[in-house]
């Protein structure tokens, strides 16, 4: 005989009974959708014609990116490794920081963070980049994830000497 069951706790057995149910549902699910999709051989390789195609989730861009800085202070110039910004993939991007005079000087020990945003659908990326300092203005941005095509925003901002200076880009993918 179970006796009497304060109602609180009754409620959270019952919602943890239903919460298993749910997952034992979704695991079948899931293993009948396996079962008939599979082709039974999964040794096969892609035909060679599928293999040469391009991919058509990967952005090349023309060239560096080359910015100015809202306050005009410093040039930011940026390139994803290999030129291409693959989506829902990982990549990473190469950046130079000089100060935006004639010579344009080097700025090594800065801090660097690149930001990308979708603001059509009001989110960013699912991961935060990364940056590394590699010597004589030269940075490594590792860690970028876009995970889906459309209109994003890059925001990339520097610290320099305590005081913070931000270069805006846009990309569509």
């Amino acid at each position: 005989m179970l006796g009497f069951v304060p109602a609180p706790l009754g409620r959270y057995i019952g919602g943890m009974l239903q919460m298993r149910s749910s997952m034992i549902t979704a695991l079948a699910s899931m293993l009948v959708f396996a079962a008939c999709n599979s082709s039974g051989d999964v040794s096969t390789p892609p035909a060679a014609e599928d293999a040469a195609m391009p991919d058509a989730h990967v952005i090349h861009l023309d060239g560096p990116r080359e910015l100015v800085t809202r306050d005009g202070a410093f040039l930011i110039t940026w390139m994803p490794i290999d030129g291409a910004i693959p989506i829902n993939d990982h990549f990473e991007v190469d950046l130079t920081l000089t100060r935006n005079d004639e010579a344009r000087t080097p700025v090594p020990g800065a801090t660097v963070s690149m930001t990308c945003f979708m603001p059509e659908h009001g989110h960013g990326m699912l991961r935060e980049p990364r940056s590394e300092d590699l010597g004589d203005g030269h940075y490594r941005i590792r860690g970028f994830l876009l995970h889906m095509d459309g209109y994003w925003t890059v925001s990339i901002t520097v610290v320099v000497d305590r005081l913070a200076a931000t270069a805006d880009d846009e990309l569509n993918l």
